[in-house]
């Protein structure tokens, strides 16, 4: 049976969690979770979540789904033991060194790999599972027969967000909210700036999506295999929780799922299942006022919906009532089963106490989990005893039964001591250059660059006449979910014309290069910011790593410093905002048509500056207006093994590199991206 799986901000989406029939509930606690904005959980209140949760058979798992930074591993131990400690049934995480501390201190723990982790394909679930997850949470922008594809091929648990805000972004891969606001979406602090005013000609708000909803798709997801149901909204209120479970169950159940009072309680112009019928039109939306203004009414319904405990057990009760004997009860579910004894019964003096009497009383349980299954009791005539005796007894035995659930619902982690490891390597006084090209002329361009050792090239633009192949670096698709069959194909055959080395953006990749036996060289999309992610991606046989641009340089320097495997960082080039399987310029699924003249290939924001879309065949990449630039701090970067320089529509190559190599800034605007300020959460700087 697939579980409904719900989010809880508050301890009042919590309680109308349970009370609506959730399985299953997720929560953050007060650091290290995507949802920093949300009140979350105190390492107090999530025991007492956790207790309150398992008494109702309710699972929980915690979210440990941002990157962590190397100062932050102290801290991030801590964590892991409270969590473990309060008996959480699992973690949720993004970022490999989390998922590699996790199972270094609590080993029989259950580790969930979040959607920002960017599993999208077969392969990249083969290499969750090879890592010790037992769930991948799958990307929101597969569809129906890709999501199948996974199940079929992996035996893993799957996870799939079914109801709530859809992301335009590939998950784990938007870097918009960090760039443009010092707000890190992958630390949790995402300020929606897809939610703003960018335009494309007369079309406005072109990145801002339709809520998701597949609740009417449910039937057909649970034949295909899919383990949870996934509720997105850890921000929302309590009555946004209780109409989304309960749609979930009704459609489950086989009735008909109140999508008004869905609708109503909250929605941006309604609801699209785009993705998941693979249709990218019709999937823009926006809050409108009639929005807004149907929340009020739905609201006040959806209270009711929660407002009484769901009744989850079958409660069979039986009654033993004896002269000179102690009255004795015993209640029973499944195979849990709790006995209580009260008084001893008075002779009857008026009226004496029947079986349908005392069965009646104890059936009374209305305020609790439980209902009434099979009661019988057995009495012997002529006694009494009185209801207030028997709602006592009733109320002991139901107490003793939801301790005896609790206890069957707990687990009793073995918790282990470890002990962080840091060891310092020596590092070049100057980083390699590298540099990644987009199109054909670039390509041929660089390799005429003999200050390049490393050039990492589109799966699209090789083949069998090029030379140089030894340090040509193959580029495959970052989404994988619709063409991963035809990518191992193409990839073998470059294999087998001389091409050694792989980009890896995902764990996709990573297994692919292993089992292709290809060198992997990780990009920046893998979001490496600490030691113990870098040495998972050794483990995994990665060569090297892109880091974060979401460290400031001196992190990413001290990083490097403490890496046994080459790392280095983006120094020129067109930073990514955001990687989305949907055209916001064709309001449609990309074309791939790069030359295409009656394509702006931008969209623009309300400054009016324009960004950059290049277009593959199913993703768009969305490019900060303004270059990065670090040619001019050479001091910076020494320390690095390599420094890399991404060119996008550069028609220059040799002139750019030339300017970076003598630190001549840029023609025109430039920025230092985060190197230098970071994000708001981490004003470390050089």
């Amino acid at each position: 049976m697939s579980e409904i799986l719900a989010p809880c901000g508050t301890f009042d989406a919590l309680t109308a969690a349970v009370n609506s029939g959730a399985d299953a509930v997720y929560l953050g606690g007060l650091s290290f979770n995507a949802r920093q904005n949300a009140a979350n959980f105190s390492d107090r209140q999530l025991k007492e979540a956790v207790e309150l949760c398992h008494k109702n058979s309710v699972k929980v798992y915690v979210t440990l789904n941002t990157l962590v930074f190397d100062r932050e591993l102290e801290e991030l131990v801590k964590t892991i033991k409270a969590y473990a400690e309060a008996d959480a049934d699992g973690l949720i995480i993004q970022d490999l060194g989390v998922a590699k501390l996790a199972r270094e201190i609590v080993p029989d723990m259950p580790i969930h790999a979040s959607t920002q982790m960017t599993v999208n394909s077969s392969a990249g679930a083969r290499a969750a599972k090879a890592l010790g997850f037992s769930r991948v949470v799958l990307g929101r922008e597969l569809s129906f027969e890709q999501i199948k594809e996974i199940i079929s091929n992996v035996d893993i648990e799957t996870e799939l967000f079914v109801h709530g805000a859809l992301c335009v972004s590939v998950s784990g891969q938007c870097y918009m909210s960090a760039m443009l606001g010092g707000r890190s979406a992958n630390r949790g602090m995402c300020a929606q700036p897809c939610r703003l005013g960018f335009s494309c000609g007369n079309k406005s708000e072109v990145l801002s999506l339709k809520d998701l909803s597949l609740i009417s798709q449910l039937s057909k997801l649970e034949g295909a295999g899919v383990t949870s149901y996934k509720i997105e909204g850890r921000m929302k209120r309590p009555e946004y929780v209780a109409a989304a479970v309960s749609a979930c169950r009704a459609a489950l159940d086989g009735g008909i799922p109140d999508t008004g009072l869905l609708q109503g309680v909250f929605s941006r112009s309604g609801f699209t299942d785009g993705y998941f019928c693979d249709e990218f039109h019709d999937m823009q939306g926006i809050r409108t006022k009639e929005d807004v203004n149907a929340s009020a009414q739905a609201l006040s319904k959806a209270k009711s919906l929660y407002a009484k405990p769901c009744k989850r057990y079958k409660c069979d009760i039986t009654a033993d009532i004896a002269e000179n004997k102690p009255v004795y009860v015993t209640l029973s579910v499944g195979d849990i089963s709790v006995s209580d004894s009260g008084a001893v019964p008075q002779k009857a003096v008026n009226r004496e106490t029947t079986a349908e009497a005392v069965c009646a009383q104890l059936s009374k349980l209305g305020g609790t989990s439980y209902y009434a299954g099979d009661v019988t009791a057995s009495v012997q005539p002529g006694l009494s005893v009185s209801a207030s005796e028997l709602n006592e007894l009733r109320r002991s035995a139901v107490s003793k039964l939801t301790e005896k659930i609790l206890e069957n619902n707990s687990h009793g982690y073995s918790i282990r001591n470890i002990q962080l490891k840091k060891t310092t390597y020596n590092k070049p006084a100057a980083p390699e250059l590298r540099c990644e090209v987009y199109n054909e002329r670039q390509l041929y361009d660089a390799l005429l660059v003999k200050d390049f050792s490393v050039i990492y090239a589109p799966i699209g633009l090789l083949d069998e006449n090029l030379s140089d192949k030894h340090m040509i670096v193959v580029v495959p698709p970052v989404f994988l979910g619709d063409c991963e069959a035809d990518v191992i194909k193409r990839i073998s055959e470059l294999k087998e014309q001389g091409y050694e080395n792989m980009a890896a953006h995902t764990l996709s990749h990573i297994q692919i290069a292993k089992d292709l036996g290809m060198k992997a060289y990780g990009t920046f999309r893998l979001n490496v910011t600490n030691r113990y992610t870098l040495q998972t991606l050794k483990e995994l046989g990665v060569t090297d790593a892109v880091l974060s641009p979401e460290l400031t340089v001196k992190a990413a320097r001290d990083l490097c410093a403490c890496s046994d495997i080459k790392s280095g960082i983006i120094a020129y080039g067109g930073l990514p905002l955001m990687l989305t399987r949907r055209c916001p310029i064709k309001d449609g699924k990309p074309c791939g048509a790069v030359k295409r003249k009656d394509c702006p290939h931008c969209i623009v924001d309300r400054y009016s500056s324009k960004m950059k879309c290049l277009c593959s065949d199913n993703a768009v990449e969305i490019i900060n207006p303004d270059v990065l630039y670090l040619g001019d701090k050479s001091d910076d970067l020494r320390g690095f093994d390599f420094a890399l320089l991404r060119f996008t529509d550069e028609t220059d190559i040799k002139e750019t590199v030339k300017r970076f190599i003598t630190g001549e800034t840029p023609i025109g605007g430039f920025t230092r991206g985060l190197y230098y300020k970071g994000t708001i959460d981490n004003k470390e700087k050089i």
